[in-house]
């Protein structure tokens, strides 16, 4: 196939259009996000905006498949399909430039979509993470296996219809696993299709298996909607299949021994940057690392106020949700949510950042929350009670927290400090009733 004929099917047939559809939609849906103030969904990270991409292959997907199809009926729009059922020239000499052509116009739409996300990300995050590049390139592949599928199907099916048809078919296909999702526990089956339906954050990758699986998945799925696409006579056609199911007889083991939901803990995100001079130790996650000079002065007043305690803290360490616990007791923990990248921390002065690291007396909530007592014992700490920042509750919940401030406060100091212990302590492994803890006596 020459460079000509492959720039005659560039301009000549539907490939630049599918191709800038594809573009136009994937930029459209990144930016409407920004515009609506919830870029963060991807914005944060170079994992994020690759998986964000995945996510909108819901509707670029069966735009691509119907694309295809559209495309496989050039010859019968025009007139010309008995008349080049005619020549010698073998069939897939016809139509292996039209589908290179279509290949490359799917993968270039979504390259663009990508570098339009960039512009953002490269502003925001100083954590290049490779991990971007299986997952963009598994979400190009793709479309190539959407856009060959539809024109094996538009040649064997050429009617008017089957691009519509493909397209709404497509997403309600797709549409199913995301609300399967939602009702019960992911398995290997709803890794086969190509946009992720599992939740996902800047702490969070793809596992390789999982790439690896979907790459000869699709690899499989293309070379079918090409097989189906070249095949001289319709009855042969049965042919067509063979690469599809080698591609998910080798992808299925891969699948069953990757994690049930396709993702695993980026160690690149999370692990740890930490202040290097003479003070005490202050860590944030290498997915903030631009957070640091801002997040040194409060953690280490924090510090200063947490010594009041027997076993204090000497460090201050950003973690993430999943982060294992129990808390080593010389460490105070600061959660990754207060964070967004680009943003900075959450806390909108330096003494709200100070007592939010002292919420919990040093310590990252469990589940369930409990905000009254956490906020008490950070009151607490800084002296001042309602603390910088505190949380707006509810009007019950804001009277429940008045009163166990008051019931402390009337304690003889000894006894406070052992009740902001025992809350800490409580805290660091996740156990017992922190509204208890707080309440009765800690021994």
């Amino acid at each position: 196939m020459s460079t000509r004929i492959l720039g005659i099917e560039l301009r000549r047939s539907s490939a630049v259009v599918v191709g800038a559809l594809i573009a136009a939609l994937g930029v459209a849906g990144l930016w409407t996000l920004v515009m609506s103030r919830q870029g963060e969904l991807w914005d944060t990270q170079w994992t994020l905006l690759a998986a964000f991409q995945r996510i909108m292959l819901v509707l670029l997907w069966p735009l691509a498949l119907g694309g295809g199809a559209w495309q496989a009926r050039r010859d019968r729009r025009s007139g010309m399909e008995e008349l080049l059922g005619t020549t010698p020239l073998p069939t897939w000499r016809r139509t292996l430039p039209t589908a290179v052509a279509l290949a490359l116009c799917l993968i270039l739409g979504y390259v663009l979509t990508l570098a339009a996300g960039a512009v953002r990300v490269a502003g925001r995050t100083d954590h290049l993470s490779g991990d971007w590049v299986p997952i963009t390139a598994v979400g190009a592949l793709t479309l190539v296996a959407a856009g060959w599928l539809g024109m094996g199907i538009g040649r064997l099916v050429p009617s008017v219809y089957t691009p519509p048809v493909l397209v709404v078919a497509g997403f309600l296909a797709l549409l199913l696993p995301i609300q399967l999702a939602k009702s019960s526990e992911p398995g290997p089956v709803s890794l086969l299709v190509p946009n992720l339906t599992s939740n996902f954050d800047e702490f969070t990758t793809i596992a390789g298996s999982v790439s690896l699986a979907q790459s000869l998945w699709f690899t499989g799925l293309a070379g079918s909607g090409l097989t189906l696409l070249m095949v001289a006579r319709r009855r042969r056609a049965v042919v067509a299949s063979v690469p599809a199911l080698l591609g998910l007889v080798v992808a299925m083991p891969l699948l069953g021994a990757a994690p049930a939901s396709g993702l695993q803990r980026d160690e690149g995100a999370t692990a740890e940057v930490c202040t290097r001079d003479s003070g005490p130790t202050v860590c944030v996650t290498k997915a903030h690392e631009r957070g640091l000079a801002e997040l040194v002065g409060p953690a280490r007043r924090a510090l200063t106020l947490l010594a009041k305690l027997p076993d204090a803290p000497t460090s201050v360490h950003e973690v993430t949700g999943d982060r294992p616990g129990p808390q080593p007791a010389r460490e105070a923990w600061l959660h990754a949510d207060t964070y967004v990248s680009g943003r900075g921390w959450a806390a909108d002065s330096e003494d709200a950042m100070v007592a939010q690291i002292l919420a919990g007396a040093g310590t990252r909530p469990c589940e369930p929350v409990a905000y009254g007592p956490r906020a008490v014992a950070s009151a607490w700490l800084y002296g001042r009670y309602p603390a910088p920042g505190l949380t707006v509750l509810p009007g019950e919940e804001t009277d429940e927290r008045d009163a166990e401030w008051r019931k402390l406060k009337a304690l003889p100091a000894q006894e406070q400090v052992r009740r902001i212990a025992a809350v800490r302590e409580a805290e660091q492994t996740c156990r017992g009733d922190l509204e208890a803890v707080l309440a009765e006596d800690a021994s």
